[in-house]
């Protein structure tokens, strides 16, 4: 069965529906995502036939209401455990990257809020998206901080079977970075965001470094070279803290961009942390040559949409090209490094005395 919605403010009509199927099973791969993708993680058997509806990205995408793979099929007798309920599988291939779980995964439950409105049913995760640890435990904290404590899941636990008595597999309403579509889902994070208060801090401002991924390791290896001598400067001529976000659950993230006055960071999945920021909050992105173009407009997005201040330092650095590295090809995941350190530390002083805005 299909369920088909009406989702204001977004154009996507054609993704807008659900695919309902009784009696599946579900099965979790054990699937590695430290690369930050859960592609084929999770797969779907119905009659014998796998499932594209709900997994497949690419047909999710074009709104193509085709159920099963062609030509695909898997014929599963045993299973390691019963769900009698109806689950709602809140799934997306790039769910565990920050960026996208915020718009690829968490705009599913706009679906989600509406079928649980019309009749019992609950939220089915795989384990990497519930967990208290590691580099996903952001999704746990956020879906709990929009839901409650009280939020009912079911989670598929990696290497096991699960036959399910009704499943709804959401088709994706938005897929980042499109430039259109993700309005109803920026409002949704800026309503949740409004349940956390701002703290008291003891500067004017930060710097977000990202020290903490090359500390913890995480998706894309496109750090700034001449980082540590941007943060002594920013440390001795600014007096800013210095913060890793990794070392923060997301209520202190929210905490963070909600207090200081002026927040700097570079181009990063970090960026959509501006939802964050209210009113009076001057955020600052130092661009990535090569992010830039598609995701500074992006950024004005949230601020737009939060109400904040944005400034955006444009041509100000160069990318370190490699041809040895691995990512060779991908140059938006190349290292990069600020040309002129001193003279964004000028323009950022002119920020910290207000009179940039002048």
């Amino acid at each position: 069965m299909i369920h088909q919605f009406n989702i204001p403010n977004n154009p996507h009509k054609h993704r807008q529906y659900c695919t309902i199927l009784d009696d599946v099973y579900l099965t979790h791969h054990n699937k590695d995502t430290s690369d930050g993708s859960a592609a084929e993680l999770i797969s779907i058997t119905h009659d014998g036939k796998l499932v594209k509806a709900g997994i497949d990205k690419d047909t999710q995408k074009l709104g193509n209401k085709e159920i099963y793979y062609e030509n695909k099929f898997n014929d599963i007798t045993k299973y390691d455990e019963l769900i009698d309920e109806n689950i709602f599988l809140l799934y997306d291939d790039a769910g565990v990257n920050y960026l996208h779980s915020f718009f690829d995964l968490f705009g599913r439950c706009i679906y989600f809020d509406i079928l649980v409105k019309e009749k019992p049913i609950k939220l089915g995760l795989s384990e990497e998206f519930w967990t208290d640890s590691g580099k996903n435990d952001f999704i746990k904290q956020w879906l709990k901080l929009y839901y409650g404590d009280n939020l009912d899941v079911v989670i598929f636990k990696k290497g096991k079977t699960y036959k399910i008595n009704q499943i709804t597999l959401s088709n994706c309403l938005y897929w980042s970075p499109e430039y259109t579509g993700h309005q109803p889902i920026m409002e949704l994070i800026k309503k949740t965001v409004e349940k956390v208060q701002p703290i008291k801090v003891n500067s004017n401002g930060c710097y977000i470094s990202r020290q903490d991924t090359i500390k913890y390791g995480w998706f894309h290896p496109r750090e700034m070279a001449n980082e540590l001598e941007l943060i002594d400067k920013i440390k001795c001529e600014l007096n800013y803290d210095i913060i890793e976000l990794m070392n923060y659950n997301l209520i202190e993230k929210i905490q963070i961009f909600k207090s200081y006055k002026n927040i700097i960071q570079q181009s990063s999945a970090s960026n959509v942390n501006i939802l964050f920021s209210p009113k009076g909050i001057n955020n600052i992105i130092l661009t990535n040559p090569k992010l830039g173009p598609w995701l500074n407009p992006k950024c004005q997005d949230f601020s737009s949409t939060s109400g904040c201040n944005l400034l955006i330092l444009e041509d100000i650095g160069e990318l370190i090209l490699d041809s040895t590295q691995p990512n060779e090809g991908d140059l938006n995941n190349f290292p990069w490094r600020i040309t002129d350190i001193d003279g964004v530390i000028s323009i950022l002083k002119q920020i910290d005395n207000e009179e940039i805005w002048n």
